[in-house]
Formats: C-alpha cells, sequence, structure tokens
C-alpha cells in the first residue's frame, strides 16, 4: 500500500513558516533558550489573557516542574483521572508521592466534581484536573467540591480552549500547563508551558533551571533542580504555530463535528462527548461497544492510521507499584478497552472522513 492511500491518525501541520523561523534561528547560532523562548512565553501569555508563563521542554516536564512547585513529596497523595496518558501519575511517583486514580465520566471521559472529591482526604496535596482531548472539565465544578486543595489544570490539549464557564483552558488551576506534542494543534517538536499564580511561577522558574536562583559567581544554586528549558529552536517554531492556532482550531471544530454527524448513522458507536462552546477539537474519540483491538487492526491493515485513546491507570504495572490500591475506577477500564482514535488533523479532507467512517462501519461488520 503506498502512502498516499494511507490515511494517518495524525500529521503536523509544518511547512516553510517553520523551515524559514528555524533557519534564522540557527543562522544567529544562538540555539539554546533565550530570546526566542523568552518571546514564546510572552506570546502565549498573551494568548491565555496575559497570565504569566514559562516554556519547558515538554508537556511531561511541564507538569513535573508544576507538581515539584507544589511542594509534592513523600507522604503526599495527588489525585489524578485514571483514563489519561500517565505522565501526571509518573510525575507523582518520581517526587516520591502517591498518585490516586479518580474514574470519569463515560461520556466526556473528563473528571467530574463527585469522583474527584471521593478519592481527596486530608493527605491530598493537589488535584490534576485533565481537558481530554480538547473536551473542557467542569473546572470550577471541581474547584468547589474538593475545597482549597490546589489543582493543576492540564490543558496540554486545550489551548485556545475554554472552560464551562468561560475561563482560558488551563488558566484556573493554582497551576496550569500546555503541551506542544506533535499532535497538539500548535507543535514545537516537543515542549511546553505552566502558567499560574506568582508564588508558584517562582519555584518552576528555579526548578527548571537545575534549582539556579541568580547569576555569576558564589552561591546561586540554592534549591534542587533540572534542565527543563525549552531551546530558542523549538520556540520559533511553536511561535509561528501559535500565529495558526485560529484557524486549526476552526479546522478541527469542522471535521469533528462533520465526523459526529456521519457515525451518527453508525450503530453501536458514539462520539466523546461536552460541551461544543469552548471546544478544541484536538482528537476524534469514538466509543465502540466491544474490544477496540481488533477493530484498530482492521483499520490499520485497511489504510486508517488509528490509535489508542488512552490508558486505564489502574491497570498499568508502576500505578500497581506505587499507586493508591484502594481507588476503583471502572468507566476508566472501560474506556481504554473501548476506544479509538480516528484520523484528525487540519490537512484531512472531508472525503478522508467520509472513507475513514466508512472504514470504521465495514470493520464493525456494518
Amino acid at each position: 500500500m503506498s502512502e498516499k492511500q494511507f490515511v494517518p491518525l495524525a500529521r503536523p501541520a509544518v511547512g516553510s513558516d517553520e523551515i524559514d523561523a528555524l533557519a534564522r534561528v540557527i543562522q544567529s547560532r544562538h540555539v539554546a533558550a533565550g530570546s526566542e523562548s523568552a518571546a514564546f512565553e510572552r506570546e502565549v501569555s498573551e494568548y491565555i489573557g496575559g497570565a504569566p508563563t514559562l516554556a519547558v521542554s515538554s508537556g511531561g516536564a511541564a507538569l513535573f516542574c508544576a507538581l515539584a512547585a507544589m511542594d509534592v513529596g513523600p507522604g503526599d497523595e495527588v489525585v489524578v483521572p485514571a483514563f489519561t496518558f500517565p505522565a501526571a501519575a509518573q510525575a507523582v511517583v518520581l517526587l516520591g508521592a502517591t498518585p490516586v486514580a479518580a474514574d470519569v465520566d463515560m461520556i466526556t471521559m473528563a473528571s467530574t466534581p463527585e469522583m474527584t472529591a471521593r478519592v481527596c482526604n486530608s493527605k491530598t496535596k493537589a488535584v490534576v484536573v485533565i481537558h481530554p482531548f480538547g473536551v473542557s472539565a467542569d473546572i470550577e465544578l471541581i474547584a468547589d467540591a474538593v475545597g482549597g486543595i490546589p489543582i493543576i489544570e492540564d490543558a496540554a490539549c486545550s489551548l485556545g480552549g475554554f472552560t464551562p464557564k468561560g475561563n482560558p483552558s488551563g488558566t484556573v488551576g493554582t497551576l496550569g500547563i500546555y503541551s506542544f506534542h506533535p499532535r497538539k494543534l500548535v507543535t514545537a517538536g516537543e515542549g511546553g508551558v505552566v502558567t499560574g499564580r506568582p508564588e508558584q511561577m517562582n519555584k518552576v522558574r528555579v526548578f527548571r533551571d537545575y534549582g539556579r536562583t541568580g547569576s555569576g559567581p558564589g552561591d546561586i544554586f540554592t534549591e534542587v533542580g533540572l534542565n527543563f528549558r525549552l531551546s530558542d529552536l523549538l520556540a520559533s517554531v511553536g511561535r509561528v504555530q501559535l500565529k495558526k492556532l485560529g484557524d486549526a482550531i476552526e479546522r478541527h471544530a469542522h471535521l469533528g463535528q462533520l465526523y459526529t454527524r456521519l457515525l451518527a448513522d453508525v450503530p453501536s458507536v458514539y462520539v466523546q462527548g461536552g460541551p461544543l462552546a469552548g471546544r478544541v477539537w484536538q482528537s476524534l474519540i469514538v466509543v465502540l461497544e466491544g474490544d477496540a483491538a481488533p477493530i484498530r487492526q482492521r483499520l490499520i491493515d485497511g489504510g486508517i492510521g488509528v490509535g489508542l485513546a488512552a490508558h486505564a491507570l489502574t491497570e498499568q504495572t508502576f500505578y500497581k507499584r506505587f499507586g493508591a490500591s484502594w481507588a476503583k475506577c471502572p468507566n476508566s477500564e472501560r474506556l481504554a478497552k473501548t476506544t479509538l482514535a480516528m484520523p484528525l488533523f487540519s490537512e484531512l479532507s472531508e472525503s478522508d472522513v467520509e472513507m475513514a467512517v466508512t472504514a470504521l462501519s465495514k470493520a464493525l461488520g456494518g
């Protein structure tokens, strides 16, 4: 099968503008974190309404820095959604704390106030709330439900989106994070941003730069940290991509709604739900009645690049070793078995969407 016949799961919308940006930085001979990274921080800050931002090397690094800035450590528990990529839970473990899985809603695949509050207790140091695949979680209601427990808002998939109360995604929590992985609507190849309140942001600034609190000779490494800085090379790509975000959101929404209309005629399948207002269609997730694994393979064999949606945290070996074993998450475990990520990217054509839906219907025996 030729590459032309295969519809990939995702394809970053990068081209001559990004090449020109990279060439400009390379010609400057300053490729490490510097003026481009600082400009990217300012531009992301402006995009989300002026909240302070710090660029880091990945979305996972952003989560690690955010948790470290909350002083998460041994003896603490951190609540994380159970249907997700395990980056947040792994960061919790690396900091010596215990991740506690909270189940998610079967329709939105997001945390709910009730399910989150149910697993909070006196040991809970922070709660991670994720906007899954660009669907907004009820973060304001979750914040009310957990009282004064600090929230880390994982908006990795939701830059440009809004919460149910109209706040820019990523700006409600004590700290928020974004990712610029290749499957995100803004990609730098890799990269992330942390945003939030000044006290914690000062800690992030120190932690992402080896614990450095000053410059020059003498005692300037007063804390412990790592190198999580974002290079100017990657930041230059992110700056170009950010200018295209509005168009990307509009295109993804058009394709997502087309998928939804076409899939309404396919029995035993539904598209991840949630409010359309403020949604960023980062991924197109469908839920099947039964095991998705054989359907996924049939689609790939037939030229449609589908993927896993997310994982059930409670089924991962590292979580069984280090996580809270008492947390039960049947919805997440079912979603992990029955979901597919369908092709979705800005350059996907309407005919590609129709082809993918037809292939899914046939794979299901329709």
